[in-house]
């Protein structure tokens, strides 16, 4: 998405060089030369050169902005009024005679200076300002009482002439500009079809890896208690059903969206222990960064044993650092079957006293 935004500023940019380019040429190798040689023309010079240096300035005002990467934003309309004043004075400072001639210029250059200003606006805007800048000829020509047919089609053939190249300058900006604005949206819709179907597989990965866990977790205690191998009054099945019931609360609690998962999925666990019965104490101390899951298993895994075990009371507690984290238990529990390694290069330390087990799973990055 990032990709196709930075493409469609890139084509907008080169496309206001492109017809800055158009417009300074017009200007400075078309219209200056025009009204150089028409000074003597002119009711009064000096306005109608100030007209002229008003439209340059607007065009290196425009270079300025395609280089700092801007727009001309909400000046863009005052600028154009000051485009087609200009129109509108030089018009009225030119002999009605020489409207259709070479010293009107600015029938020229005015219209390319609003293809620049317009140049991010409905082709009906632009338009609208090449309407409103040829109608001062015609209008010049009413007031001055030339309107013979003879002036209106050397007027009218200027305005078909000029005006096709800078509606069609615009109009090829303005669909460049749909067919980006078009192939951009394209993008986007093709990276988020992208995104969903990446999340559904990982969704779905997700889930068989949890229906595999639960299965294997799971199945071993449901065959055993169904064929009659295991005795559900035996303290050993109902160990081993209290761990399972731990870790299928922890496999529950991993697809939780939480900021801090280690201590929501030891909550689960410590929550199955309550349910029996057994008093248990949660404390932490410092922060720890998030953590994979096999890390957060191997933290887990000594705990939901003791846990799993314990049968009265358990002592829970969290310390972290940026580097490094421990969950320790203490608790009146059986220290059978705690491992001393775990996933993730967790290292497990087992303490038993006569009727006290202190397990602590400590994990260094």
């Amino acid at each position: 998405m990032a990709d196709a935004r930075a493409t469609m500023a890139r084509l907008r940019g080169r496309l206001r060089i492109a017809i800055l380019i158009i417009a300074g040429v017009d200007l400075l190798a078309l219209d200056l030369p025009a009204l150089l040689t028409h000074l003597d023309v002119y009711l009064v010079v000096w306005p109608v050169v100030a007209g002229y240096l008003t439209l340059i300035a607007v065009l290196a005002t425009e270079g300025v902005l395609i280089m700092r990467g801007w727009s001309w934003g909400g000046w863009r309309w005052p600028v154009l009024g000051l485009t087609l004043a200009v129109s509108v004075l030089v018009n009225a400072l030119l002999p009605v005679a020489e409207v259709p001639g070479y010293a009107n210029w600015a029938i020229d250059g005015i219209g390319w200076v609003a293809v620049v200003l317009l140049f991010d606006q409905h082709l009906a805007v632009l338009l609208a300002a090449l309407a409103a800048h040829f109608a001062t000829n015609f209008v010049h020509l009413g007031l001055g009482d030339d309107f013979t047919p003879l002036a209106l089609i050397n007027v009218g053939t200027d305005v078909v002439t000029i005006g096709a190249f800078q509606v069609t300058a615009g109009a090829a900006t303005w669909m460049l500009r749909y067919a980006a604005t078009s192939a951009a949206r394209a993008t986007e819709a093709e990276e988020a079809v992208r995104e969903a179907e990446m999340i559904a597989a990982r969704l779905h990965e997700d889930r068989r890896r949890r229906s595999h866990d639960l299965d294997a977790e799971v199945r071993p205690l449901l065959t055993g208690l169904a064929d009659g191998e295991l005795d559900p009054t035996a303290d050993q099945t109902r160990r081993e059903c209290a761990i399972a019931a731990a870790r299928m609360r922890r496999l529950f609690a991993e697809g939780d969206d939480v900021d801090d998962r280690l201590l929501h999925e030891l909550k689960a666990c410590v929550d199955v222990a309550e349910r029996r019965g057994v008093l248990v104490d949660l404390a932490t101390q410092g922060s720890w960064p998030g953590l994979p899951r096999e890390v957060r298993r191997g933290l887990t895994e000594a705990p939901v044993r003791v846990l799993s075990t314990a049968r009265n009371w358990a002592r829970v507690t969290v310390l972290g650092t940026d580097s490094s984290v421990s969950v320790s238990v203490v608790a009146d529990g059986d220290a059978a079957g705690i491992p001393a390694e775990a996933d993730g290069a967790v290292m497990i330390t087992t303490v038993e006293d006569e009727d006290r087990l202190w397990v602590k799973a400590t994990w260094q990055s």
